[in-house]
């Protein structure tokens, strides 16, 4: 039987998405979430914390990947260009 692939998205309430798939019982959801690892979210606010500039997850997770610090299969759409990272 073919099963159509779920379609992740990038979502900077990605804590809020989790919970409220689960409070909710939506697997649907649930499923389509994606959760970068913990290291994405550190990284991110040091950033912010040094540069005074907030990235999003989707743009941090992309450039940890460039830069060899995630594997291709850790990120979200890994051949996908986003716009500022390379």
């Amino acid at each position: 039987m073919y099963r159509k692939p779920v379609q992740l998205y990038a979502s900077e309430r990605v804590i809020e998405d989790f919970y409220e798939a689960i409070a909710s019982n939506n697997t649907r959801i649930l499923n389509k979430v994606h959760i970068p690892k913990s290291d994405v979210f550190y990284v991110r606010e040091a950033l912010r914390s040094r540069l005074g500039k907030s990235y999003t997850l989707d743009h941090v997770e992309r450039a940890m990947y460039l830069e060899g610090h995630l594997k291709r299969h850790e990120v979200l759409d890994p051949d996908r260009k986003r716009p500022g990272v390379g």
